[in-house]
């Protein structure tokens, strides 16, 4: 029992490490900026109600959330501090000794294949899942959303008509949560140092021909110099065009989050140039404001495109058991929508 108990110690050292140095991309300031702008970004085509200011000021606040689940308990922090980073290598290899094109298809083997592979899950880091996780609940969201709205305008009985209201009332609450949630996740996989070993200085058991420092700059660069001089302006100004996800969202999630990696390197070379040196006037103007700038407005870009995503995906989604889509539900296959959705 003894051995038992210096091992839980050990584990739970490890998560709290873990969650101190990778769980805070981008602070709070830096993730409402993603959640809102993405949010105001929006096309008209979505439900109108994701739109109103009450709803974008909501997604912000949401978008802290994971980092605010933190210090819960043993169990809980075990499990979701790593889902904030994935470790890469610097040839782009995981722990799991996979690339990001083939990562194994769920978490759970995702871990098995990084313990044969002799190292610790939560050492390794699992944000591409929580992305993915997050994609998918939000697109059930939408899913039910587009059903009880659908009823709830052309229901005759009273009862059955409030009880649709309250249920999409509920939804759209839910939707916000959730979608600020994935904000989050998506937030994470901007910051480049989520998604490398070199998370909080550069890695001092690897090769370091530039000399990159290896101090933890970490905290710094990503919270405190955004708060300190990153705007709604500046990432509103370097969102990207929106692009539609044609392929599986792991795909596209994978896509991402190789886009992002190539951006750690740079981010090393403009803090060896003193760039995000706070109490340099020149550095906060030029290019350190700017590069973090255009990773949180990739950060909102990505969201943004990934609701669109999941709006057009909850078209095709099931709801209620054991499953009919919204096109099911409007060509009257379901007998009685109200006792199926609600019991």
């Amino acid at each position: 029992m003894s051995k038992w108990f210096k091992s839980v110690a050990v584990v739970a050292v490890v998560v709290a490490a873990c969650g101190a140095s990778q769980a805070l991309a981008w602070g709070s300031h830096g993730h409402r900026l993603i959640g809102e702008e993405a949010m105001r970004a929006l096309p008209a085509h979505l439900p109108s109600f994701l739109k109103t200011p009450q709803s974008i000021a909501d997604v912000g606040e949401y978008s802290r959330e994971p980092d605010r689940w933190r210090d819960a308990g043993f169990v809980h922090d075990s499990d979701r501090n790593s889902a904030h980073f994935i470790d890469l290598y610097d040839d782009g290899t995981t722990f799991a000794g996979t690339t990001m094109d083939n990562l194994p298809r769920t978490r759970a083997d995702y871990d098995i294949a990084v313990v044969a592979n002799g190292k610790k899950p939560w050492h390794a880091g699992y944000l591409p899942y929580a992305q993915i996780d997050a994609y998918q609940q939000v697109v059930k969201d939408m899913a039910y959303w587009r059903v009880l709205h659908y009823l709830e305008v052309r229901e005759k009985d009273a009862a059955k008509r409030a009880w649709y209201k309250a249920d999409r009332i509920r939804r759209e609450q839910l939707m916000l949560r959730d979608i600020g949630v994935l904000s989050h996740y998506m937030g994470d996989s901007t910051n480049p140092m989520h998604l490398s070993i070199h998370y909080n200085g550069w890695d001092k058991d690897t090769a370091n021909p530039q000399g990159f420092t290896s101090e933890k700059v970490h905290g710094p660069l990503e919270s405190d110099f955004v708060s300190a001089h990153i705007k709604v302006v500046d990432v509103r100004s370097h969102m990207a065009a929106p692009v539609t996800c044609s392929a599986k969202i792991e795909v596209c999630m994978a896509e991402k989050i190789k886009r992002n990696f190539t951006q750690l390197v740079p981010v090393y070379e403009l803090e060896k140039e003193g760039v995000f040196k706070l109490d340099d006037p020149a550095a906060q103007t030029g290019k350190g404001r700017e590069f973090m700038a255009k990773l949180l407005g990739a950060g909102a870009s990505d969201l943004r495109d990934v609701v669109v995503d999941a709006w057009r995906e909850s078209k095709t989604m099931k709801v209620g058991y054991p499953g009919a889509t919204y096109d099911d539900i409007v060509a009257g296959k379901v007998p009685d929508i109200y006792i199926y959705l609600r019991d």
